[in-house]
């Protein structure tokens, strides 16, 4: 063997950037994998892919001029702060906010563990970004919820173009009318979710290149303006597919393909104008001369070398519980107590598919017997409903029933609770979503209010869309759907008492 070659490695295996890259690599895969297992959301993880991808790119085109020693202390520091996270992650049993604000402690903790804390402002731009990813979409969408309807000014500014344009329109709150038909431009509709998206974006091209006053303020609103105005031109789209009683077109750009290719263009268009900006800019910068090579310490060489063996334990164990870990679904239970009424029947149904946003997770009815009267219960756990009760029985059945054309509902409210009563054929029906905080709805405004959204370290950022929604039914048998209601509402009061807390953990 080759003394030389040997003294070569040995060189080699002192070079901290090599243990600290390996470290980050390995540091980011944790972190999107966590982030994939937890919610299974593909926008979520490209987003954090980006901000990581922007982060390796910017440390990696200033690596001959960063200061790669640290002392003991901050080594310690930065030690101590990966290992919690490495914790965080491990014991993490569904989704977390922490997966969104796992990267800046990570990056925090390289930062001291690769040059101590009096030179942590190196990573100022690095660390800037990771904290834009994780402000929290769920609090800045409610946030905008109490400071402006944004569905209703969509459906102002989509009334605005087509009237423009030269079509008959009109417009009553959200829905926009033709002669023909319309829509009704509820919240998932409004464009919120990618004029935060481009948002997010344009703040971290403002934390990573350097601007002047006014750029700072014309980013965002292009940036926030672009996604709002490529919305509106395809909720015109949808308007004049609806009116045109074009079903197929309507589904596709509505729930379909199509709906993703708005968000998608408004995207390469504010791409092309940072790429504008960028051109504009003069990037000459001074050469910097590049700091002498820095060598590893026995005591740093130990500690980077376990850093980077933790990483790939944890990776690997993480990774080995989501492929062997046997993740029950949410299973209804066979017996749910009724005052004054005895179970007679109870069975499971499969899920159901609704469109590409909606999906039915399982589904259980239960028959009663109550005062002589068959008294039945459908529930359905159910992911991305907007708690409207009409929308709902558009895209599900209730028991095989298929409630068209949609009945007439009489809303009533029980204290911060909300239900709805109505007639379907020969049956009378009593309806709600109980939201993931227990709060009953039928209205997809109600259901809003109430979305679960905390800050990171009481709660949890995600827009916690699922419901338990429950219809209660009894048939008529020619008495007065007044008297039936009465019963339901009664039977309704107990069943609600005994769900409020229930609701599922969210985890995929």
């Amino acid at each position: 063997m080759n003394p030389f070659s040997l003294w070569q490695r040995y060189q080699l295996a002192q070079r901290p950037e090599l243990w600290l890259g390996a470290i980050a690599v390995g540091l980011a895969l944790l972190n999107l994998s966590l982030a994939w297992i937890h919610t299974r959301n593909a926008d979520l993880v490209a987003i954090m892919g980006l901000c990581w991808a922007i982060v390796s790119y910017s440390v990696w085109t200033r690596r001959q001029g960063l200061p790669l020693r640290s002392e003991p202390y901050s080594t310690a520091a930065g030690c101590l702060l990966i290992a919690w996270a490495w914790y965080k992650s491990w014991v993490m049993p569904d989704y977390d906010p922490f997966v969104r604000i796992q990267p800046f402690l990570f990056c925090l903790g390289l930062g001291l563990l690769a040059s101590s804390a009096k030179r942590l402002g190196t990573y100022r731009r690095e660390l800037g970004v990771l904290l834009v990813l994780a402000l929290p979409e769920g609090i800045l969408a409610q946030w905008t919820d109490q400071i402006i309807n944004i569905s209703e000014v969509a459906a102002q500014s989509t009334t605005a173009m087509l009237w423009y344009v030269g079509v008959e329109v009109k417009r009553q709150g959200v829905f926009v009318l033709l002669p023909g038909g319309g829509i009704e431009v509820y919240r998932g509709c409004s464009g919120l979710k990618a004029m935060l998206e481009l948002l997010r974006l344009s703040l971290i091209f403002l934390v990573m290149v350097p601007t002047r006053g006014w750029e700072k303020l014309v980013v965002p609103c292009v940036g926030v303006g672009l996604a709002y105005g490529v919305n509106v031109i395809r909720l015109s789209v949808m308007t004049l597919l609806a009116a045109s009683d074009y079903q197929e077109a309507f589904h596709y750009w509505h729930e379909g393909e199509g709906s993703n290719i708005f968000p998608v263009l408004a995207m390469l268009i504010f791409a092309g104008f940072c790429v504008f900006l960028l051109q504009r800019k003069d990037t000459a910068q001074a050469n910097r001369s590049p700091l002498p090579p820095a060598t590893l310490p026995r005591w740093r060489l130990l500690t980077v070398a376990s850093m980077l063996a933790g990483t790939l334990a944890i990776q690997a164990g993480i990774l080995w519980k989501a492929l062997t870990l046997d993740r029950q679904p949410f299973l209804f239970p066979q017996q749910v107590p009724l005052r004054q009424a005895t179970l007679n029947r109870s069975q499971s149904r499969p899920g159901q598919k609704g469109n590409a946003y909606s999906e039915i997770l399982a589904q259980h009815q239960y028959q009663y017997q109550f005062q002589g009267q068959t008294l039945q219960v459908d529930m359905s756990y159910v992911t991305g409903t907007t708690g409207d009760l009409l929308r709902f029985l558009e895209s599900y059945p209730i028991a095989d029933q298929v409630l068209k054309p949609l009945p007439k509902q009489q809303v009533r409210q029980q204290g911060a609770h909300y239900y709805a009563v109505y007639t379907y054929g020969d049956r009378a029906y009593l309806s709600a979503c109980l939201d993931p905080g227990g709060f009953a709805t039928v209205e997809e405004g109600h259901f809003i209010h109430n979305w679960n959204s905390h800050w990171y370290l009481l709660g949890r950022d995600y827009i916690d869309d699922r419901c338990l929604w429950t219809h209660l039914s009894m048939p008529l048998n020619q008495q007065p759907p007044q008297q039936v209601f009465s019963i339901l509402e009664s039977n309704w009061l107990s069943w609600h008492e005994w769900w409020r807390n229930r609701m599922p953990n969210l985890s995929l």
